[in-house]
């Protein structure tokens, strides 16, 4: 009867485990050993939903504990947290620039600014230890996320985490051993990053959402028109409102209405060709229609993947911005109900392989923001 429990009970174990069996030694189950976390504190946080997708600056963490190798930690554990933040597609557009030392909230706003970021992500570290596979690993990480052009603290959330090595425990008839990480401070920085990833998805949009393509005014309605109070689309589709998306379920991301126009530049430019003025008039013409009029949208700019990331960044920039002009010029629409966006490269629609496949990347993408 032992043997059968016994039995039972290191099938059980193995199940989350791995077993080492031996003849002559007692068997030894090997259990990795986890990562234990703090609940996730949220002392600032926005009030609402944010329905523009903002690209986000993230600058080397501030090492508050005394060490001498503050400016390699600084750059490897802001390195860690933005690879998961970015695996996590909370931004279109995120930003890790290693080696920046901090100057004052001032001076970290200013690079931000300069990068074209809209969000700076700040890290602090008060505490940590690093035992790498021979003893415990621990880190308190707390981050700031600030709006660049005011300036104002739009989130503060602070947690602790660590991994602990433990003494093998001897059960007689086996005995079980921790087994530490290779890379435990890897595995705790991005444990603290996922959980802290989960309140901004249900603020922000999703930066991957797919829209179709508009040919035409009533195209253009039909994507960004605002859905009916039944929460139907004009397709008949089961949505909810963006209030409604707010309300219904904090974990939500906000539902945003959009459409991508097929509009083409010259090569290398942000200078609209003439074919493509007639969408961007109809364009014009769904933004002057009853249910559009005095919307607020977001232009989106986006290219190829020919060329260096930065640099397709600046140009989907002038492109947006070029066709706001457009509509400021021709269609009269007030400038202060069109921001702008550059995607560059970094949301293509397909692989891009043919000439076809490329210009539908070269895409310009308009979404509703109010």
């Amino acid at each position: 009867m032992k043997k059968a429990l016994l039995f039972v009970l290191l099938l059980t174990m193995s199940a989350c485990a791995q077993i080492d069996p031996s003849i002559t030694d007692q068997p030894t189950i090997y259990r990795d050993a986890p990562v234990r976390k703090s609940p996730l504190q949220v002392s600032v946080h926005p009030r609402g939903k944010q329905f523009s997708p903002l690209t986000a600056f993230v600058q080397p963490f501030v090492i508050q504990q005394r060490t001498p190798d503050h400016a390699a930690l600084a750059d490897s554990f802001a390195q860690i947290f933005h690879n998961a933040w970015t695996e996590e597609r909370i931004f279109p557009v995120q930003e890790f620039a290693p080696g920046i030392r901090y100057q004052g909230l001032r001076s970290s706003l200013a690079e931000a600014r300069e990068k074209g970021a809209d969000l700076l992500v700040m890290g602090k570290v008060p505490y940590f230890y690093v035992g790498h596979t021979v003893d415990d690993t621990a880190i308190t990480l707390q981050v700031d996320i600030y709006a660049v052009n005011s300036g104002t603290l739009l989130w503060t959330m602070m947690q602790s985490a660590r991994m602990e090595e433990k003494a093998p425990k001897d059960f007689i008839y086996f005995q079980q051993k921790t087994r530490m990480s290779l890379s435990p401070v890897n595995d705790v920085i991005r444990a603290i990053a996922k959980d802290m990833a989960i309140p901004l998805k249900a603020w922000l949009p999703d930066p991957d959402v797919r829209y179709g393509f508009a040919r035409d005014a009533d195209g253009v309605k039909a994507g960004l028109a605002p859905l009916p109070a039944d929460g139907k689309s004009i397709m008949g589709e089961q949505e909810l409102t963006p209030e409604e998306s707010g309300n219904a379920n904090p974990d939500v991301r906000p539902v945003v209405r959009g459409v991508n126009l097929d509009v083409n530049f010259d090569f290398d430019k942000s200078t609209i060709r003439q074919d493509s003025y007639s969408l961007l008039d109809e364009l014009g013409t769904a933004m002057q229609s009853p249910e559009l009029k005095g919307k607020r949208i977001l232009i989106g700019g986006h290219t190829d993947a020919k060329g260096s990331a930065e640099y397709n960044l600046v140009l989907s920039k002038k492109r947006a911005e070029a066709v706001k002009q457009y509509l400021a010029d021709r269609w009269k629409i007030d400038p202060a109900t069109m921001d702008t966006i550059g995607y560059g490269k970094s949301r293509p629609l397909n692989q891009g392989m043919t000439d076809a496949e490329q210009q539908q990347n070269r895409r310009v993408e308009v979404r509703l923001v109010q």
